[in-house]
């Protein structure tokens, strides 16, 4: 008998201390997680995505006489992407406006996707900004866009990023736009990017919402300067570029967000797209897609912009 309570008395032992010795072994959940965990945000090598076809590190070489000092190199999908922002900020957007655009853009209306990589700078401060332009790239002091810009012909977007601007997806969506419609006229092209702007991801596509760029619309309808779609639609790139390129800009942006509504941009995309032979300026098509004439659409429009009250 005493012999079974010693035998019992070791097993006793045995398992407690075999607990604490696992025990031991494990950290505490606080320790754990402030150890192992790596701060993805401020990771940018955890960030990249890169697709076997693409030749990245041509593109890193090609740029790397201009690169500014300090500037972080990220590969992510069809970009490359040189920041002199902070790792954390540029993970954000990288991961958020970059990724949520790409998506929306080739999951809903793209049907070719970039074929070739294209380089983007972000800038945080405007001189560091406006410096890069002038030394590397053809574009007067006064022309320079205060907030970035998509250069075609050199295949570059440069971007001063400013936190409610939306500069990031503005000139991604002019990427996917001349890849996959490279006969967009202008005024098209500025209203999606600009919608685009100004919007929130949900269920895998943007959908643009109130933007300041109402403002010089409500100035022309004060002033009685208002003019109507037929106008937008047919007007060149001197005209749409001009003295009046905020006008257009939000009057084209407002009429696509009047589509996008109704549930129709995405048709309207790609309908102008397939048949833009058709109709060079997109009025035929939209017609056709919403049913109305130009008159009508024209007048829908006007109370659309004026149901705003912000």
């Amino acid at each position: 008998m005493a012999k079974s309570f010693v035998i019992i008395i070791f097993i006793i032992l045995s398992i407690l201390l075999g607990c604490s010795s696992r025990k031991s072994d494990i950290k505490p959940d606080v320790s754990d997680s402030t150890e192992s965990r790596i701060d993805v945000k401020e990771n940018l090598p955890e960030l990249e995505e890169t697709f076997a076809h693409f030749d990245y590190n041509t593109v890193i070489k090609a740029k790397s006489r201009i690169i500014p000092d300090g500037m972080s190199i990220t590969k992510f999908k069809y970009f490359v992407v040189f920041s002199d922002m902070n790792d954390e900020l540029t993970f954000k957007l990288i991961d958020n406006d970059m990724r949520n655009t790409i998506d929306a853009m080739s999951n809903n209306y793209v049907n070719k996707l970039p074929d070739a990589v294209t380089p983007i700078f972000l800038f945080e401060k405007y001189e560091n900004y406006k410096e890069f332009v002038m030394d590397n790239y053809d574009i007067p002091e006064d022309d320079i866009s205060p907030y970035g810009f998509y250069k075609i012909s050199k295949n570059v977007i440069v971007i001063r990023y400013v936190t409610w601007k939306g500069s990031i997806l503005h000139e991604i969506t002019h990427k996917f736009i001349r890849s996959d419609f490279p006969d967009a006229p202008s005024w098209f092209d500025e209203g999606f990017a600009s919608l685009n702007e100004k919007s929130v991801f949900k269920d895998g596509n943007l959908t643009g919402e109130f933007s300041l760029r109402i403002l010089p619309l409500r100035r022309a309808i004060k002033e009685n300067t208002y003019t109507g779609l037929k106008h937008l639609m047919q007007t060149d790139d001197d005209e749409l570029y001009g003295k009046r390129t905020s006008y257009y800009y939000a009057q084209s942006r407002y009429l696509l967000m009047y589509l996008q509504e109704k549930g129709l941009l995405q048709k309207y995309y790609k309908t102008f797209r397939d048949s833009y032979k058709k109709d060079k300026t997109g009025i035929t098509q939209l017609e056709e897609i919403t049913g109305k004439s130009l008159k009508t659409l024209d007048e829908e429009l006007l109370d659309y912009i004026k149901s705003f009250k912000q």
